[in-house]
C-alpha cells in the first residue's frame, strides 16, 4: 500500500503446491508436499504469503521483463523498463506478485496462467496491493520495517470509499505511488517522500476542475507553503508537518471538529492540556467547534503573538467576544500580562546584546537568554487556560530569567570596573616607580661629576 517501500508478490509455487485460492489447511499440505519432494526451504526469506514455499531461485526467472523488453510496441515494453529500478524488482515480488501468471515461461503461454491479471482496474488496485501488504507474515520476512495495516486505513479513509465507490478521480495506491516505477519513501524521487508530499496532494487539490465535483477548496497547499508550519518545513525542520502529517497518509480523511484538537495535539500536546483546562474545551464541543482551528486557522497558521489576545479590533478574542463584558475584562488582563512579560523579556535580550557589542564577556548569557525562551514558551501554553491567575507563575519565571540575565550583565560590568580600577592602580604604581628610577639615576649621576 500507499506509505510502504514495498509490495511482495504472491509467489508461484513449486509444482505439487497447493493453489493461491486454496484453504489454510490446504497450504500447509501443499508445503508437507513440496517439503518431501525437496523444493521446500527453511530459510524463512524463502516463504511466501500463507506460509507458501518460493520457488527455487532458477525457477524464479522474471521472464517478463526479460520478453516485454524485447517488444516493439512502447506501451508494453515501458513496464519493463521502468520496473528495472522498482523496490518489486525482489525476486520474491517480480512482476507476477501483482499480475500473477507463469514468470518461469517466457512465451505467451505465462498469461494464460489462473489468475492472470493484465490490467487491474482503477478499483482493483488496492486489493492487488493489499493482498500482500497485509499478509502480516509474508511482509514480515519480506521487510519487517514495513506496515501491514495501511490497506484497511485505506479503505476507511475518504479516498479508499470514492475508490470502492467507482470514482476514477479518487487516488488508489498506483496514483500516489506509481505503477511499475515504485520507490521507496526514503527515495527523494519517490512523490511519498517527505519532500514531495505537498506537491502530490496538491496535483489534485489544487485542480479546481478535479475538486469542483466534491465542491473542495483548492488553496490549502499555497496556504500551507504561507504558514507557520510550511515555513518552518522550508527551512528543513524535521518536525514540521506536511499534509500527511496532519491528515495522515492512507486515513486522509478530513478530520471532525472535535478531532481537530487531537491531531494538533500530537506535536502541541502541552497546549492541548491546557486548553482542555479552559473554557473553550467544553464551550467548543458543545458548539460544534474545532479546537485551535478557531483561533489558528488550520492551512494558514500563523505564529503565535501577543496581537493575538486582547480588545484591539485585529485580536482574535473580539471575532466572538467583541461585545462580551466578561470575556473582554479577562482578555485585557490576559494582554496586559503578555505584553509585560515580553517586553520585559525583549529588553532582557537586547541588554545582553548591547554589552556584547560593548566587548564585554558575559559569562553564562546564551544559558540566561536559553532560560528566558523557555519560560515564554511555557506562558505561551498557559495562555491556553484563558486563566489570569494561571499566568502568574509563568510570569514570574519569565522576570527570575530576565533578572538573572541582567545580574550576569551587570556583575560582568561591575567585573570589568575592578580590573580597570586595578590597571589603573597598577599603572600609577609603575609611574612613580619609574620616575623613582629616574630621580635616583639624576642623583648618582651628579655624586659621580661631583668627583671628578
Amino acid at each position: 500500500m500507499a506509505a510502504v517501500a514495498m509490495s511482495p508478490a504472491r509467489a508461484v509455487p513449486p509444482e505439487g503446491a497447493a493453489s493461491t485460492s486454496a484453504s489454510a489447511s490446504a497450504s500447509v499440505s501443499a508445503s508437507a508436499s513440496a517439503s518431501a519432494s525437496g523444493s521446500s526451504s527453511e530459510n524463512p526469506a524463502d516463504w511466501g504469503p500463507q506460509g507458501r514455499v518460493l520457488p527455487p531461485s532458477m525457477d524464479a526467472t522474471n521472464s517478463c521483463v526479460t520478453c516485454h523488453a524485447t517488444l516493439t510496441d512502447q506501451k508494453l515494453r515501458a513496464p519493463a523498463k521502468e520496473f528495472v529500478t522498482s523496490v518489486h524488482r525482489d525476486d520474491r515480488i517480480g512482476c507476477a506478485g501483482c499480475h500473477h501468471g507463469d514468470p518461469r515461461d517466457p512465451t505467451v503461454g505465462a498469461h494464460k496462467s489462473e489468475g492472470f491479471l493484465p490490467h487491474p482496474t482503477h478499483a482493483e488496485v488496492p486489493g492487488v496491493c493489499g493482498s500482500c501488504h497485509s499478509d502480516a507474515g509474508f511482509m514480515r520476512h519480506l521487510n519487517s520495517r514495513l506496515p501491514v495495516g495501511q490497506a484497511a486505513l485505506y479503505n476507511l479513509s475518504l479516498h479508499g470509499k470514492l475508490t470502492a465507490a467507482g470514482d476514477e478521480n479518487a487516488p488508489a495506491c498506483a496514483d500516489c505511488h506509481g505503477k511499475h516505477d515504485i520507490l521507496g519513501p526514503s527515495s527523494p524521487k519517490s512523490p511519498v517522500n517527505r519532500a514531495n508530499v505537498s506537491t502530490l496532494c496538491g496535483g489534485c487539490h489544487g485542480d479546481g476542475k478535479r475538486m469542483a465535483k466534491y465542491g473542495l477548496r483548492t488553496d490549502q497547499a499555497s496556504k500551507w507553503e504561507k504558514s507557520v508550519h510550511g515555513q518552518a518545513f522550508k527551512r528543513g525542520n524535521p518536525n514540521a508537518p506536511t499534509c500527511t502529517g496532519c491528515h495522515g497518509a492512507h486515513a486522509a480523511t478530513p478530520p471532525e471538529a472535535s478531532s481537530v484538537g487531537r491531531a494538533c495535539g500530537r506535536c502541541h500536546e502541552e497546549e492541548l492540556a491546557y486548553f482542555d483546562m479552559g473554557p473553550h474545551s467544553k464551550g467548543f464541543r458543545k458548539r460544534g467547534l474545532a479546537e485551535c482551528v478557531a483561533c489558528h486557522s488550520n492551512h494558514d497558521v500563523q505564529p503565535a503573538s501577543s496581537l493575538m489576545v486582547g480588545t484591539t479590533p485585529d485580536a482574535t478574542c473580539m471575532k466572538c467576544h467583541s461585545k462580551d463584558e466578561k470575556p473582554r475584562k479577562i482578555a485585557d488582563e490576559i494582554a496586559g500580562l503578555l505584553r509585560g512579560a515580553r517586553g520585559r523579556a525583549a529588553e532582557a535580550r537586547a541588554f545582553v546584546a548591547r554589552a556584547r557589542e560593548e566587548g564585554l564577556h558575559v559569562a553564562g548569557a546564551s544559558f540566561a537568554l536559553d532560560q528566558i525562551a523557555t519560560a515564554e514558551l511555557k506562558l505561551r501554553g498557559v495562555v491556553h487556560t484563558l486563566d489570569p491567575a494561571r499566568l502568574e507563575g509563568p510570569v514570574a519565571a519569565v522576570d527570575k530569567a530576565v533578572a538573572e540575565a541582567r545580574k550576569l550583565v551587570d556583575d560582568a560590568a561591575q567585573t570589568r570596573r575592578v580590573e580597570r580600577r586595578g590597571y589603573y592602580v597598577s599603572l600609577g604604581i609603575a609611574c612613580v616607580l619609574f620616575a623613582s628610577l629616574a630621580l635616583k639615576s639624576l642623583q648618582l649621576d651628579r655624586r659621580r661629576r661631583g668627583r671628578s
